[in-house]
């Protein structure tokens, strides 16, 4: 399996170095493209000097509109893309997890965090509230809803009708992809706070999460165009 890892990146200079070479250093290393969304740091310069490929936003545009730029430029690339974030949050050593759970028959494979004292109990709450919501809409198990680290099938990625957003088009992603007939597994993964300032704002991004749950709740009855082509052009396998 082909498989290159997305990783959009803002203010992330600090931290992004390492994650490279930690993915650098797996037995079978991924193509790693790294999205540089309007970061006013070196992010795009230590990318480009430890051999990632790049591509730069001249503002931030938010971290759903960076995956998407990165699924469209590895469009036909590779048979999978993993995203991870940039932050040294997701352990790179994980990625092969991922890779045998989708050879094993998934087109979605979800990183699931480990629910640890160093996750901050407002983040707990919210995501174990947005993952249930989110696995009922989907009829799939879903524990970790907000969870950035995935494996995407291309062929997924190249039949579900992605929304430009923010970190609302990860559950998006979810919930379509489900309903398409994709189907959908989980890796446990580590849970890892530091010190990384999130880049999600609760006045901003909450909102945006519950209302695009609303959304989607609302496409199970009546599926907007898009849905209804996806389907008319055959879902899942």
């Amino acid at each position: 399996m082909r498989v290159a890892a997305l990783i959009p990146a803002y203010q992330a200079a600090a931290h992004l170095g390492e994650v490279i070479l930690r993915l650098r250093a797996l037995p079978a290393p991924p193509d790693i493209l790294v999205v540089d969304d309007g970061s006013r740091d070196a992010t795009a310069e230590v990318a480009r000097q430890l051999g990632a490929r790049v591509l730069c936003f001249a503002g931030n545009r938010g971290k759903g509109n960076a995956l998407l730029a990165g699924f469209e430029a590895l469009r036909g690339d590779c048979d999978a893309v993993v995203t991870l974030d940039a932050d040294g949050q997701h352990p790179p050593e994980c990625l092969p997890d991922f890779v045998r759970a989708a050879e094993a028959g998934a087109d979605l494979v979800l990183g699931r965090r480990e629910r640890t004292p160093n996750m901050p109990w407002e983040r707990r709450f919210a995501n174990d509230f947005s993952s249930r919501w989110t696995a009922m809409l989907a009829g799939q198990t879903v524990s970790d809803s907000q969870c950035g680290y995935r494996l995407h099938r291309s062929a997924l990625l190249a039949r579900t009708p992605i929304s430009p957003g923010r970190y609302e088009l990860e559950t998006e992603i979810i919930v379509r992809a489900a309903r398409l007939g994709f189907r959908i597994a989980e890796v446990p993964i580590p849970t890892v706070y530091a010190n990384e300032e999130s880049h999600m704002r609760k006045t901003r991004d909450v909102p945006r999460i519950v209302g695009s749950l609303l959304r989607l709740g609302f496409e199970g009855v009546a599926p907007p165009p898009e849905m209804r082509r996806a389907r008319a052009g055959g879902g899942g396998r």
